[in-house]
């Protein structure tokens, strides 16, 4: 069998070029071909690091034409208020967000609305895509990708990350010429979200949970058209040799290895604009416990020019980045694998996490250890406040459950923290089950294993 990797962004490479997907299909005689806008010296480094060898492509990105993204997005509108129907949370609308900067965009737009106002129920929604995916099929490149694959003629097309409108062209050519089509739900917060901007034969999800999303979403896909998969993110926690003894791992970052460690991880300039703030006060709470050290890791998206202030304010703050490699744009960024060993450890020997509804909470939960969540506002926000941040609709996978301890304001910040450290089953105690239900792994295989199953079967 051949299997053709469309990546098509940088934050894909830790799922799906860094686990041991690639690596278990060629060790069971499989062929493994790259099609992605990542760069050669990438590459390079990707098969160094696994330590096998396959054959790469570059895939060009290419604008929409203007019809498919009106298309696309009215779907998109349309859809997310029906999601916010279904679901009664106002907040799905939050997502529709777009620019409409310069009198083109605004046009376009309101039209858009308009158009969207028209489709009602998820067949409406259905039928409209569809007319847009054929669309996609008059431009260049529909014709390229389907040259490309009429030559490599592989017996799958596998997308790993669901999100990203300008491969959509690239799976209709697949189906055109009968390749069968993959894609992977990459975050557990997509789907509520309306974005999935094209179809696929299969669809790999992480758990039960995400499935009954899949379906509720997308009604127009069938339930045997999905498997449960978990995701490769959380493998790596599962390889002892990643991890470091407590003494390396203070001496490479410069660690009190007999201080409890305490990570605080920040979130982007758009989800919590004054995390600078947030980072400054619980920096003065913990200075009230000798026993407790910070650690910072900024968002990987970002750089942490933003806290330097702090930084010189509070200089007993470790910082540790996130060891990417950052571009201009988004999709351009990329982890280099040392940041996978750097956050296995973060995970395992940190005490705690603190942040402000991030999923480093499932990261930390692997090993046991405690999420604490923010849900104080800062008294001069007014307009963006946090607690809306937990009405979104991806937090409804703790209904039922207690799984994160809160911080609810900045003076209980010791008080919480020294309770996660000293009782750490009194805070967050359902935290393992939240993980199970939203990653749903499964003991005796890996999901790098699943999903070589699901591709091979």
């Amino acid at each position: 069998m051949k299997v053709c990797f469309l990546i098509p962004d940088g934050v894909g490479i830790r799922n799906y070029l860094y686990s041991d997907v690639v690596k278990g299909l060629i060790e069971q005689g499989h062929e493994v071909i790259v099609w992605h806008s990542l760069g050669k010296d990438l590459i390079l480094q990707v098969k160094r690091y696994i330590d096998v060898d396959f054959e790469d492509f570059d895939f060009i990105h290419r604008p929409e034409a203007p019809i498919v993204k009106f298309i696309r997005e009215s779907a998109v509108l349309a859809r997310l208020r029906k999601n916010r129907e279904i679901r009664s949370n106002p907040t799905i609308l939050s997502n529709w967000n777009p620019s409409k900067k310069g009198w083109k965009n605004k046009i376009f737009y309101k039209g858009v609305e308009i158009v969207s106002n028209y489709l009602k129920d998820f067949s409406a929604i259905s039928k409209w895509e569809e007319y847009g995916f054929e669309k996609s099929k008059s431009g260049i490149s529909f014709q390229e990708a389907k040259s490309f694959l009429q030559e490599q003629k592989p017996d799958i097309l596998f997308c790993t990350h669901q999100r990203v409108p300008s491969v959509t062209s690239a799976l209709m050519a697949a189906k055109a010429i009968g390749i069968k089509t993959y894609t992977a739900i990459f975050s557990w917060d997509n789907l509520p979200k309306a974005r999935l901007p094209f179809r696929t034969d299969k669809y790999l999800v992480w758990s039960q949970y995400m499935k009954n999303e899949l379906l509720t979403y997308y009604p127009d896909i069938n339930e045997n058209q999905i498997e449960i998969t978990s995701t490769p993110q959380f493998d790596f926690y599962r390889k002892k040799e990643l991890i470091y003894s407590r003494e390396e791992f203070a001496q490479k970052y410069g660690l009190n290895p007999t201080r409890k460690w305490v990570c605080y991880s920040g979130s982007d300039s758009i989800s919590s604009p004054h995390d600078p703030d947030y980072l400054e006060q619980i920096a003065c709470a913990l200075r009230q416990n000798e026993n407790v050290q910070l650690i910072f890791r900024e968002v990987p998206v970002e750089s942490n020019k933003r806290f330097q202030k702090v930084f010189e304010k509070h200089p007993e703050i470790i910082n540790i980045s996130p060891e990417w490699v950052k571009s201009s744009q988004w999709g351009s960024f990329f982890p280099m694998p040392s940041d996978i060993r750097l956050l296995v450890n973060l995970a395992y020997h940190c005490n705690v996490v603190i942040n402000l509804g991030s999923t480093m909470a499932l990261d930390f939960a692997v090993f046991n250890s405690n999420g604490l969540y923010l849900r104080y506002d800062q008294p001069y926000e007014k307009e963006r406040l946090v607690k809306h941040i937990y009405n979104y609709e991806h937090f409804s996978t703790m209904k039922g459950l207690d799984p994160v301890g809160w911080i609810d304001a900045e003076e209980d910040i010791l008080s919480k923290v020294n309770a996660a450290l000293e009782r750490p089953e009194s805070i967050g105690p359902d935290r393992l089950k939240w993980f199970h239900r939203i990653v749903e792994p499964d003991k005796n295989h890996t999901s790098s294993e699943r999903i070589v199953r699901s591709l091979t079967q």
